[in-house]
């Protein structure tokens, strides 16, 4: 019996006609579409569902009531009648808490993370709903300790108290199956750890979670596609170095790391195009006989499984005989390739094959995907094109989850900054050192940098 199930993967790409890219049941590993974009803008109105997600809470709508159609809002009221106030007090009560709790927008402020469970989700985009499936999947990965950052009803004051108090607690739990596999655990590990750290300063936390979440989710399908691009070479345990620039710094050249094509962003984007087919050339690969949890195999991973073993011979024939198989399938735009002697060649035989018999445009849209939601962390400086950029904020805030409750040494702070997928030149790293130091973060010991320490942000 053959090892790589063809065909299952064949009715899986000839099931619609015409025949078209489809993963079947291999576990997903990104969100995105072809065809549909990504609203520019920042990872705030995912909140809801992605903390949802986490908890496993399924919170259950309010039901239309009486107070609705006379303009009460039904959640202020609850915390009123708790209180049970003097009568002459009780309006100018609810309209304390209407303000304090909506504010002039309207939204619900976020004074506890317990209310981030009962934010409205994105019912209307189920794009939306994807993405923030796959941060909770890929970033979280079922870690309790951030479940229970969000689960936790503790408060540090009575009008706090009232508030939670007051929410809609018929809730249900709810299992949510992970579809989207982790396969970057260092990010996850390293955004656990820092979201574990902020969550102990309250106000921070509620201001930077969409800001850290949004930017670890950037930097893991980033990091992810650099992998896939080194085939079978692709370190899945520390990051590839991709430069970014300080928004403040002024011109940057095109001689500068953060603008060039193999260090910046433009390798991202020259290399886009190749995602949709990378992922589907493994998720074709994985669909063999012993993935029992319909796991998705990086290259590096098939390599490992299969070779030395008994079996490795019989999948390199498999695999020889599925890219003919293809080619039938998707036509005479799949040129005609030889068969591959080992596996390494076979994977990137394949590779090429699927690149080539996919539509050019749904490459494109796919790998636009990037762009579109990583455009808070981009900017387009001239001739030099998009590059990486930090702004003053988001620099704060990656050095505050870097240095944590310790002064490190200057150069520490700038690998932490590389573990979790940015890199500065030398010109960069003067600005971050002058940047800080005029805050007042930096404690000196010398002149030398090596003496130069960063003290805690937060």
């Amino acid at each position: 019996m053959p090892i790589l199930k063809t065909e299952e993967i064949n009715h899986n790409l000839t099931k619609k006609k015409p025949p078209s890219h489809n993963e079947g049941e291999i576990k997903k590993v990104l969100p995105f579409a072809t065809t549909k974009k990504y609203v520019k803008g920042s990872f705030q109105p995912l909140l809801g569902d992605y903390v949802r997600n986490i908890t496993k809470i399924k919170t259950k709508k309010q039901k239309t009531s009486s107070l609705d159609a006379l303009g009460v809002d039904p959640f202020t009221y609850r915390i009123v009648k708790s209180i049970n106030p003097e009568d002459h007090l009780q309006h100018e009560l609810e309209n304390f808490l209407q303000y304090y709790l909506y504010g002039e927008k309207g939204d619900i402020k976020l004074i506890h993370p317990y209310i981030y469970n009962y934010l409205q989700g994105s019912d209307s985009d189920n794009l939306f709903r994807k993405v923030a499936k796959c941060a909770s999947d890929v970033l979280v990965n079922n870690d309790q300790r951030i479940a229970n950052i969000f689960k936790d009803t503790e408060t540090e004051d009575v009008l706090s108290e009232l508030i939670i108090g007051a929410l809609n607690r018929s809730t249900d739990g709810s299992f949510s199956e992970t579809i989207y596999q982790c396969k970057l655990e260092f990010l996850n590990n390293l955004y656990c750890e820092d979201l574990i750290y902020i969550s102990g300063h309250h106000e921070y936390f509620i201001k930077s979670l969409p800001t850290l979440t949004h930017f670890y989710l950037f930097t893991y399908i980033c990091q992810l596609m650099l992998k896939f691009e080194q085939f079978d070479k692709g370190d899945y345990t520390a990051s590839t170095p991709l430069y970014y620039a300080l928004d403040w710094e002024g011109v940057i050249s095109k001689r500068r790391k953060a603008a060039s094509d193999v260090d910046g962003f433009k390798r991202i984007k020259q290399r886009s195009p190749f995602l949709f087919p990378h992922i589907h050339t493994m998720s074709q690969l994985s669909t063999f006989h012993g993935n029992t949890n319909d796991s998705f195999f990086t290259y590096p991973e098939l390599i490992e499984y299969f070779s030395g073993s008994e079996k490795e011979q019989e999948y390199l024939s498999d695999v020889n005989n599925w890219i003919e198989q293809y080619r039938g399938i998707f036509g005479e735009r799949v040129t005609l390739k030889e068969q591959a002697g080992d596996l390494k060649t076979a994977f990137r035989v394949l590779f090429e094959s699927i690149k080539e018999g996919m539509n050019e445009g749904a490459r494109i849209g796919y790998g636009n995907s990037i762009e579109h939601f990583g455009s808070e962390f981009l900017r387009t400086r001239g001739s030099s094109g998009t590059i990486l950029m930090l702004n003053h904020e988001m620099l704060l805030l990656l050095t505050a989850v870097s240095v944590k409750d310790k002064r490190i040494p200057i150069n520490q702070l700038f690998s932490e900054y590389e573990k979790r997928g940015v890199a500065l030149d030398r010109h960069s790293k003067k600005v971050v050192l002058e940047t800080l130091d005029n805050l007042n973060f930096i404690d000196k010991k010398s002149d030398s940098g090596d003496a130069q320490y960063v003290k805690p942000i937060l």
